[in-house]
């Protein structure tokens, strides 16, 4: 037998045809998404650092994963059953969030597939192997409005409480009313970017990534260090909004909402990711010196373990091309199928501005000019239509019967309603607007004999002295949704029956000068707002209720 008998096996060449595919796939679903986003959500100071953590997840995998086939860790054990579960999670979070512009469902889809993907070519261990990319990208979704609400409004009236003390301390004229802060002749919104929450999400991000690459072998020294992010992002934030009220106090509102706004927020974000760098310093000073003092060894950094096999990494990294062409046509089935679930506007109810077709006198009522300042039904930061200011149109009055009795009313009114921008619970605003809320209960009332069984709220807001009886209903679409979760469900309904609804806020409202008077308020409220919606129903039907 010669040594021409014995002939080495050909090596499996690296094709890149099955990555092209579900490269193709990918992008089909996710590129429209991204530039929608990037005109959106990510395009607000709010969700700025969407973009950031996308792009640095996607450099951290390319490195995880060449880090993976070097020390031969990348396993071809496909996994079809939790592989086709996640995939098919994933596309049923993008059909569903693309189609009815649920964005935290819309850009949160693409951890599922991934991992579906990972899960289906590789397996349940290489899929494992990749947990923080996939835990990083958490953090470029764009939460929900009414989570970012329940987060933020403690921090913005932490943050507006610090500052307007700190100032006064400095010796400025500042004063704060809710998260409105007033400084000489200037007044400043808190608003959400300014509340720490997108630099937290950031600085968290930022804080992880930073822990996972240099791999600390303290688990206190990890969580302390994450814990201790939240009070850094409180204090850079708190810094920047007095920074921005001094420009303003000095320069004037132009340079405090221009250039210096964005550079103001930008150089306190690096300070506050040196501050992390630096705490980081300090908490190894100390391990360093806890374990001299008990004569430990000194904790180093987690060492990977190389493995034998890893002469293979390049070949087990080889994609299934009888997965990827299926897997790919799906992902472009679901693209169809959310383009075919997009519902589409409704002819509008209201066709003219509240000042031209809401009657100065009806029945026992006329307006008056308003001796008060009414409450805001929104937080206007000057930026048109977004969440905070969702609406077309509002009105405020102030009506008196022949009693001399006295009730303001609050319309706003949004010809589209989508999950992000739709329309404020009056408690929101009272709230923001430095209002203590108590006494809070359900209201129901039928305006008209046919009309329907409207569904309300009803609470007191008092602030230095001023109270004031509230009522008030939300009519979204066909309903009356009770508050943020309803209402988001019943956006949702409607989206998924095809149509876009419209909304809107009806609020009335009473001064209080005696506590034990809220009975008479709410009746007298209650007596305005039906002989209101009688006279609106004969001239504009289904505007403030439905028909």
């Amino acid at each position: 037998m010669t040594a021409d008998t014995f002939r080495p096996m050909p090596e499996q060449r690296f094709s890149g045809i099955p990555w092209i595919v579900m490269a193709a796939g990918l992008a089909a679903m996710y590129i429209p998404s991204f530039i929608d986003l990037f005109h959106g959500a990510w395009g607000t100071e709010r969700n700025a650092h969407g973009p950031i953590v996308l792009a640095v997840a996607c450099c951290y995998m390319f490195v995880r994963v060449r880090q993976l086939l070097e020390e031969g860790l990348i396993e071809r054990r496909p996994a079809p059953v939790p592989g086709i579960f996640f995939l098919a999670l994933g596309l049923l979070c993008f059909v569903l969030g693309r189609s009815q512009t649920v964005l935290f469902m819309e850009a949160g889809s693409l951890i599922p597939i991934l991992m579906g993907i990972v899960l289906l070519q590789f397996g349940v261990r290489t899929c494992r192997r990749l947990w923080f990319a996939f835990f990083f990208m958490l953090f470029m979704v764009p939460l929900p409005a009414s989570v970012v609400d329940l987060l933020t409004q403690p921090l913005k009236i932490g943050v507006s409480y610090v500052s307007e003390h700190v100032l006064r301390l400095l010796g400025y004229p500042v004063a704060r009313s809710g998260v409105i802060l007033y400084i000489g002749p200037y007044q400043l919104l808190v608003a959400d970017a300014c509340a720490g929450l997108n630099s937290l999400f950031t600085l968290e991000a930022l804080g992880l990534l930073y822990m996972n690459l240099v791999r600390h072998q303290s688990l206190l020294r990890n969580v302390l260090l994450a814990v201790l992010i939240v009070p850094i992002s409180f204090t850079a934030n708190t810094v920047r909004v007095m920074v921005l009220a001094l420009i303003t106090f000095y320069m004037g509102d132009a340079a405090g909402q221009g250039f210096l706004h964005g550079f103001a927020g930008m150089l306190l974000f690096l300070v506050a990711l040196g501050l992390i760098i630096a705490l980081d310093g300090l908490l190894r000073w100390i391990a360093v010196r806890y374990a001299n003092f008990r004569g430990h060894a000194v904790p180093v950094a987690v060492q990977r373990a190389r493995s034998a096999t890893h002469n293979s990494g390049r070949e087990k990294f080889t994609m299934n091309i009888r997965l990827s062409i299926p897997v790919a046509i799906v992902m472009a089935l679901s693209v169809v199928v959310a383009g075919m679930l997009v519902p589409h506007m409704t002819p509008a109810v209201k066709t003219a501005k509240f000042s031209s077709i809401v009657p100065t006198q009806f029945g026992q009522w006329r307006e008056v000019p308003s001796p008060f300042l009414q409450v805001n039904v929104g937080l206007d930061d000057g930026t048109g239509r977004n969440a905070d200011q969702p609406y077309d149109d509002v009105l405020g009055r102030t009506y008196v019967n022949r009693q001399g009795e006295m009730v303001m009313l609050a319309l706003a009114y949004a010809a589209e309603q989508s999950q992000d921008v739709k329309i404020h619970l009056p408690e929101v605003c009272y709230v923001a607007q430095g209002f203590t809320l108590t006494d809070g209960r359900p209201m129901t009332m039928q305006t008209r004999a046919d009309g329907p069984q409207i569904v309300g709220s009803r609470f007191v807001a008092s602030n230095k002295g001023r109270q004031e009886a509230v009522s008030y209903w939300v009519r979204i679409g066909d309903g009356f949704p009770s508050g943020g979760l309803a209402a988001r469900w019943k956006i949702f309904k409607d989206g998924m029956s095809g149509r876009v609804s419209d909304g809107i806020l009806v609020r009335a409202s009473s001064l209080l000068q005696d506590p034990d008077d809220q009975a008479h308020a709410f009746a007298l409220q209650e007596q305005f707002l039906k002989d209101l919606d009688r006279v609106m129903h004969d001239t504009h039907p289904g505007l403030l209720t439905p028909t």
